[in-house]
C-alpha cells in the first residue's frame, strides 16, 4: 500500500518496520484538513495540533504504533514521527472533529482488510501444506508414485514458500 484514500483525500503511506505508516502531517490532513501548501498558518496550527495530541496521550503509544524515521523533506532529510494504522487511529481517538470521526471508521475499514487477507493467505497455505504433506506421504507409501512425487513437488513447494513470504509481509508488528 503506497497510499490511502480518505474521502477526496490521498494520504501518502510509506513502510516502517514492515508496517504501512503516515507522517504525523499525513495525519494532520487526515484530521484537520489541508489549507494548502504547508507554509499556510491553518495547516501549521492542525500539525501543531496533532503533536499536541500525541504529546498529551504519548503514553498511550507503544513502539509499533510511532516511531521516527529519518526522511527526504523540503528542509532537507529530516526525522519525522510517523504512525501505524493503529498508532494513527489512536490520534484519531482524541482528536474531536467530525473529519477524525470518518477517518477512524476508514482505518479500521483498512485494518479490517488486512485482517482479512492475512486469514485468506493462511487458509491458502494450510491447505496447500494439507495437498503437500498427503502427496508426500503418498509417495512415500506407494513407491510406484514417487516419479509422480517428483514432478508435483516443486510446484507446491514453491507455492508454500510464495504464501509463507506474503503471510510474513501481511503480520502486524507487536
Amino acid at each position: 500500500m503506497d497510499k490511502l484514500i480518505f474521502g477526496n483525500t490521498e494520504l501518502r503511506v510509506i513502510d516502517h518496520g514492515g508496517q504501512p505508516c503516515l507522517t504525523l502531517s499525513e495525519v494532520a490532513i487526515a484530521l484537520y484538513g489541508k489549507g494548502g501548501d504547508q507554509s499556510d498558518a491553518p495547516f501549521d496550527s492542525a500539525v501543531r495540533q496533532v503533536q499536541k495530541l500525541y504529546m498529551r496521550h504519548s503514553d498511550e503509544f507503544t513502539k509499533t504504533m510511532t516511531g521516527m524515521v529519518k526522511m527526504q523533506t523540503r528542509g532537507g532529510e529530516q526525522e519525522v514521527r510517523v504512525f501505524s494504522l493503529r498508532g494513527a487511529h489512536l490520534l484519531g481517538m482524541f482528536a474531536r472533529t467530525e473529519r477524525a470521526k470518518q477517518f477512524r471508521r476508514a482505518v479500521l475499514d483498512v485494518l479490517d482488510e488486512q485482517v482479512r487477507q492475512g486469514e485468506t493467505l493462511s487458509a491458502e497455505f494450510q491447505r496447500t501444506l494439507l495437498e503437500y504433506s498427503g502427496k508426500q506421504t503418498l509417495a512415500s507409501l506407494c513407491g510406484k508414485g514417487l516419479r509422480q512425487w517428483q514432478g508435483q513437488k516443486p510446484p507446491l513447494e514453491a507455492k508454500l514458500d510464495h504464501l509463507a513470504s506474503q503471510m510474513q509481509q501481511s503480520l502486524p508488528l507487536h
